[in-house]
């Protein structure tokens, strides 16, 4: 079997979101007193990426604009556009979280959260994404963006299950760690059948299909101890359930640093 579309989320989610982290330091403003010129500034751009106008979107974000996940501004206008095409009824809602900077000048952390539907032969998928993201603003255009949180879910059938992950954002490469990943409701006479999958993220795995293989579970879940990957950099985690009447994926976004 085969996943892909939730990778494309994180491409989704840049429509607001450094090719370096951009870090806040103890001095970042609250929203509220952002500058009305920011605040205008993602308002529109939520509004142009609900109404599907990507002309209009493209006019805030920089000619040499750049991803911390390797993504050029053509790269990402085509996946953008492709991902719109797959998902009807879509819905971008982007917060503030704090700021920095001035004279039109500025980098901002922003949670979005994205809904959509996909219907592929009849069958429907729903999705929700929550992602915190951070950019580089200059001259009223986005020049860099960095993702820094991320988890996205694709639920399909009449009945899905309700996944509950614990799983922890960051990680230290080689480190030990735990993945709980429950199903919440009672499956009854159900069989479960599930997986996970670890993914380096790159511009490349944007349009990969990754294979996976799927397991049968004798309880209501994955409970795995496993180590972290030995290279550093960012990660999806993505846990999959099946049962008869539905089909859930979660993903998450880990950060894999260097131990000491």
């Amino acid at each position: 079997m085969l996943i892909r579309s939730w990778h494309q989320l994180a491409i989704a989610a840049l429509v607001i979101g450094c090719h370096q982290a951009v870090m806040f330091s103890a001095h970042a403003n609250s929203s509220a007193s952002a500058p009305t010129a920011l605040k205008s500034m993602l308002a529109k751009i939520d509004t142009a990426a609900n109404q599907r106008k990507l002309p209009e979107l493209l006019r805030y974000y920089s000619p040499n604009f750049t991803t911390s996940d390797g993504l050029s501004r053509s790269v990402w206008q085509e996946s953008l556009g492709q991902f719109w095409q797959n998902y009807s009824n879509l819905n971008y809602a982007t917060t503030l979280e704090s700021w920095q900077g001035g004279s039109n000048n500025y980098t901002a952390n922003t949670i979005t959260k994205i809904t959509g539907v996909q219907t592929i032969n009849g069958r429907v998928s729903n999705l929700r994404s929550t992602i915190k993201s951070s950019q580089k603003i200059v001259g009223g255009q986005i020049i860099q963006q960095q993702i820094l949180q991320e988890r996205t879910q694709v639920s399909s059938g009449a009945k899905p299950p309700t996944i509950e992950l614990s799983l922890p954002d960051k990680l230290q490469t080689n480190a030990e760690y735990s993945l709980d990943a429950i199903v919440t409701e009672p499956l009854g006479e159900d069989v479960l059948m599930g997986t996970t999958i670890e993914q380096p993220v790159t511009a490349q795995a944007y349009g990969q299909l990754a294979n996976y293989k799927l397991e049968l579970l004798s309880a209501g879940g994955l409970f795995k101890v496993a180590r972290a990957p030995g290279k550093s950099g960012d990660y999806w985690f993505s846990t999959i359930f099946i049962r008869p009447a539905g089909m859930t994926t979660l993903t998450q976004r880990v950060r894999v640093v260097k131990g000491r």
